[in-house]
Order: C-alpha cells, then structure tokens, then sequence
C-alpha cells in the first residue's frame, strides 16, 4: 500500500510541476477563473494520457490550448498523445510550437527526436540529439542517442568518437569501449581500435581477451616489440603455451634475430615435439642462420614422425640445393614425386633442380606441372623462358617474357633475359637494347644487366660503350667468369679496330708520299 500511495505522490508531482507554470503564464494573461480551468484541463488530459486514452487526452489539451496557446509543456502533451495515436504530422506541428515558445524545451527535443528516428529521418535526428546534448552535455543518453543514429547511418568515425565521449563523461561505462571497438575492429580502422584497447585494458588490466587484441593489432601495425611486450603481460597472466612462443619466434624473426626466433621455437618444441609446423619452422630457422647440420636432424624428426608432410621431402631438397648439390636435391624428391603430385614446392623444386644438371626435358615437364598447379607463378615463368633459350625454342621463350613483361613492367630480370636471349641469337639488336636500358633503369646496380647492355653495345660494334658498361660491371662483380669473358673480347674488339684504323691511315700516308712529286 506504501508503494502505490509513493507512487501516485510522483505521478501528482510530475503533472503538479508543468501546471505550476502554466499559472504562471495566466497570472499575466488571463483571469483566475481561466488560469484555474486551464490548469483543470491540462491536469485532466495529462491523467487521460497516463491511462492511455489518447483520443480523450487530446480533447482535454486542446482545451489548455485555447485558453492560452502560449504554454510550450501543453504542446508537448498534445504532440505526445498525437504521437501514440500515429499521428506524426500533428505531432510534429505542436512540437515545433514548443521549440518556439522555448529552445531550451528538453521533452520537446526528445519527442521530436523519437519521432524522426521512427520515420527514419536519420539526420534531422542527429541534429534534434545534437542540440539536446548541447543542452546537456553530460546527458549519457543523447550521446549514446547519437552514436547509435551515426551507426545506423554507417558513420562508423562518428559513432565511435560519440561512444568514447560517453566514456570520458562517465568512465563507469565499459560498455561505450566495447561497441567502440567493435565498430572500429570491424571497418579495419586497426589505429583506433589499438587507442581504445589501450582504454579497456586500463578499466580490465587482468584481461587476456583485450591482451590478445591489442597484441594482435600491434602485430599488424608492424609494433613488434610492442606484441613482444604485451605477450610477456599475457603470460604474467597465464601459464606460458606454444601459441605464445610460436608467436614470440615469429615477431623475433621479423625484428632480425634470429637466434632469439630460435629459442622460443625450441621451447614450443619442448612443450609439443611431434609438431610438424614446429619441427618444419626449427629446419627453416636453422637455414636461414646457416646451420645445416641442425635443419638435417630436425628435418629427420620431422620425415619420421610425419612421412605424409611434403615439407619434409621439400625441406631436404632445400638443405641440398643451399649445399649447391641439385642430384641430392633430385633424389629425395623424385621418388616421392607421384606422392606429391599436386604439390606446386615439390614440381618446382625438381624443375630448377633437372635445369641445374642440364636435364632440360626433365625441367621443363617438372616446372610444367608446377605452372599448371599455380599458373600465376612467376619463377616457373622465368625458369621456363630459360631452359626455352637453351632448348632454342624461341617461340615459346619470347611468348613467356612478352606475358611476363606485359604483366609487370617493373620485372628487370624479364627485360634483361629477354634482350639477352635477342643477342645471343643475333636477332633484332634495337629491341634487345631497348629492354636492356629499362633493366638497367629499374636496376642500375645489377652487374649481370649491365654486363648484357654492354654486350648488346659489343654486337652494335660501339666498343667504348660496352667498355664502359662491362667495366661498370666488372666492378660489381668481379669474380663472374662471363663478365670477364665479355670484358676481354670487346678489348681485343677494339684493339683490332684501332690497329686495322691505324694501319689503313699508314697506307694513305705512304701512298700520298709516292705521289707526291
């Protein structure tokens, strides 16, 4: 019984408060007996609204109205009951009346706000919750209000800069984090995201969930020793994993150290020893550092514990090719080929692998394959082109570097071995100088480029700029038995030149001598 009587005490107040100032208005505009009577409607239709007959309230309020239009609360109790009745239009009217008697009308605004967002007018809306934070800046509901409108206008900076204002007005509110992040997670804006992970973690130091979310977007913004330190605050927080050191390896790696790399995959290693992508990322970390005998012995872990891995057989093949043994490399691949059809590493690897013991059959149907299972595969591209060259298949080998050309022009090496192969065969010197100049362009520090441009001048007959394009590369490279070779007939070239031009201008001078009386 309490609880009801409270309850109509409130109810009374909240109608008691606007009647107060529509007395107000009518002690400087009407007589007692009116004020009186406004007040009587007014309370009648606001009672009538509360029960829910709107129809009824309204015809109270209007009564309000008549006696003084100038009240800006009665508008807004006739635009609300107008409201419910679905009548938008009337509502409205009354509720910019109100927003005239008084800017500074809060209900009013409110109402006009929930009637735009109900017809969808999104940006009138905004601006009504604009003007009602204006109002009251500190009023959480406008903001949230705001940013929810610039979510579903998919204003996605708006939204979140409207749900981190909520934040800072009221840090109790972890939920304006969360949908901020939530947003900016997913339009990728990985910049804010990390701003405001950094404010989760500050409201929830103990939590791994945003750890992990901030290491990773630390990962993907390149901060790595940032990653490396959120990762150590993960495992103050839980027992160290593999997920861990795998990621600590890997982050290591980036940053260039990679004996570091190492010590954490071992301790993945430690925790799971059977682990193919482990024992195949130790081989891999072993190589890089030119540790070959280490890669074997864990490669041999790796073909033992798991003799289905390609990455096995493919790591073997690599530890022989770095060891510039291309049989070796043949041999633990080619019995396990059929194995590995569909493997693109397995073909590609035994292509380059037939074309460095000159096994160019064998290449080309290997490399063949590897193009078939990744037709875009550039290095096949190249390798073919050249075994094409060697084969004389020219044909085909200009078809390739036209396509790899004409694919991306930034590709020096396809413009150099394209010009080279046009000289070798003596075939269209222009064209071949030409895509030697780009070659040379795009890599003007590269002695086999400048050694080709030097050569096609040596075909050219222009001694002096193939001295000085050879030599240019000879200072590169000067331990290239090919360079040296080119170096030392285009001096003989021009040594001949020289003397043959001497000799002939000794003969025109002993003739005219003979000649002359």
């Amino acid at each position: 019984m309490k609880n009801r009587l409270l309850l109509k005490f409130i109810r009374l107040k909240i109608i008691f408060l606007p009647a107060i100032i529509i007395l107000n208005h009518f002690s400087f505009a009407q007589s007692e007996n009116d004020r009186d009577l406004a007040l009587h409607y007014f309370m009648q239709g606001e009672f009538l609204l509360k029960q829910g007959n709107y129809a009824s309230a309204i015809l109270e309020l209007q009564e309000a109205i008549d006696l003084d239009p100038n009240v800006s609360t009665i508008h807004v109790s006739i635009a609300d009951a107008y409201r419910r009745l679905g009548k938008n239009r009337r509502a409205e009217i009354h509720l910019d009346i109100a927003l005239d008697l008084n800017p500074k009308e809060v209900e009013a605004h409110e109402l006009l706000g929930e009637l735009y967002i109900s017809q969808k007018r999104l940006l009138e809306a905004e601006n009504t919750y604009n003007e009602l934070n204006r109002i009251q800046p500190d009023n959480i509901d406008y903001i949230f209000a705001l940013a929810d409108i610039c979510r579903i206008q998919k204003k996605w900076h708006n939204a979140i800069d409207y749900y981190l204002k909520a934040y800072k007005v009221n840090s109790d509110l972890f939920s304006a984090l969360e949908n901020a992040i939530q947003i900016s997670l997913a339009t990728n804006d990985y910049i804010k995201s990390e701003e405001i992970c950094e404010l989760l973690i500050i409201e929830n130091p103990n939590s791994t969930k945003y750890l992990e979310i901030l290491k990773d977007l630390a990962l993907y913004n390149d901060k790595f020793d940032k990653a490396l330190d959120i990762i150590k605050k993960i495992e103050q927080l839980e027992k160290p994993n593999k997920k861990n050191f795998l990621q600590k390896s890997a982050i290591y790696n980036q940053l260039n150290k990679p004996y570091l790399a190492i010590d954490e995959m071992l301790n993945a290693y430690k925790i799971d020893s059977l682990s193919a992508d482990i024992l195949n990322e130790l081989v891999n970390l072993f190589l890089n550092v030119g540790e070959k005998v280490k890669a074997l012995n864990y490669n041999n872990i790796l073909l033992k514990n798991s003799p289905h891995d390609a990455r096995g057989f493919i790591n073997s093949a690599l530890i022989f090719l770095e060891s510039e043994n291309p049989r070796g490399a043949i041999s633990s691949l080619d019995t396990v080929a059929n194995k590995f059809d569909n493997n693109y590493t397995v073909n590609y690897l035994l292509g380059i692998s037939y074309y460095q013991v000159e096994d160019y059959l064998n290449a080309e149907s290997y490399l063949l394959k590897a193009l078939t299972i990744f037709p875009k595969s550039r290095s096949v591209k190249h390798n073919l082109a050249l075994i094409y060259d060697v084969l004389e298949k020219w044909i085909k080998s200009d078809e390739i570097y036209v396509d790899l050309i004409s694919t991306d022009s930034t590709d020096a090496q396809a413009f150099n071995n394209y010009a080279y192969s046009l000289v070798e065969r003596d075939q269209d010197y222009d064209l071949a100088l030409e895509l030697a100049k780009i070659s040379i362009k795009l890599k003007p520090d590269s002695a086999p480029y400048l050694d080709t441009i030097g050569w096609i001048y040596f075909k050219l007959k222009d001694y002096d700029n193939a001295i000085k394009y050879i030599k240019e590369s000879l200072a590169i490279d000067s331990k290239s038995l090919v360079i040296k070779e080119h170096f030392n007939t285009v001096i003989k070239a021009r040594s001949e030149k020289v003397f043959k031009k001497n000799v002939q201008q000794a003969v025109i001078q002993d003739s005219s001598k003979i000649l002359s009386p």
